[in-house]
């Protein structure tokens, strides 16, 4: 969201769904709804791959020269060798990317607080079809087909191994989240 393609901003309309931003779009809510949240890397933390190599080669022990031109074997590389260490871009943005690391602090990120058992219990829901028919109704302004109910509400049988909620109650939350996850990434749900 906060990493616009260019200073105009994002596109409006229909420009922004194409099929890298579905996925994306897909994967945020894997990453929000998940109850890993320990896995869940974000990008504001993610120092880019070239300056991560610089460290990782100064930690071996190489000279900042040797450092910032192994490994990619680009014009520009080539061209750090001839310069003077006091102008090294990449070791200077290596740097850059150390210090903000160190100065700002992390954002916490946390699993969505959903209860997602709950929800359904109190909606009534008994089956796994049931389940499917409240997020259905809940999350989604278009209908979906019938087959896709029908592999959601089997996805959720095999993942509860029952069809009985009931039977279920205790372990039900993670499946709960995956199907939701399954959910939000269709295109009907894109439509909402």
């Amino acid at each position: 969201m906060f990493d616009p393609p260019n200073v105009a901003g994002w596109a409006g309309g229909r420009t922004w769904i194409t099929p890298a931003t579905l996925l994306q779009r897909g994967n945020l809510f894997r990453d929000v709804l998940s109850a890993d949240a320990a896995a869940f890397r974000p990008p504001d933390r993610q120092m880019p791959a070239t300056y991560a190599r610089v460290g990782e080669n100064l930690k071996k022990g190489m000279n900042i020269t040797e450092a910032t031109k192994e490994g990619t074997g680009d014009a520009e590389s080539n061209m750090m060798a001839d310069r003077d260490e006091d102008f090294n871009t990449r070791y200077a943005s290596y740097r850059g990317w150390q210090m903000a690391v160190e100065k700002v602090k992390p954002i916490p990120r946390n699993t969505a607080r959903l209860d997602l058992s709950g929800m359904v219990i109190s909606a009534g829901c008994k089956t796994s079809a049931d389940v499917v028919d409240y997020f259905a109704r809940r999350f989604l302004l278009v209908p979906m087909d019938s087959a896709t109910r029908t592999q959601l509400v089997d996805f959720l049988t095999r993942e509860l191994a029952t069809d009985n909620l009931e039977q279920a109650q205790t372990y039900m939350e993670d499946p709960l989240r995956v199907l939701l996850h399954l959910i939000m990434s269709m295109p009907e749900y894109q439509l909402g």
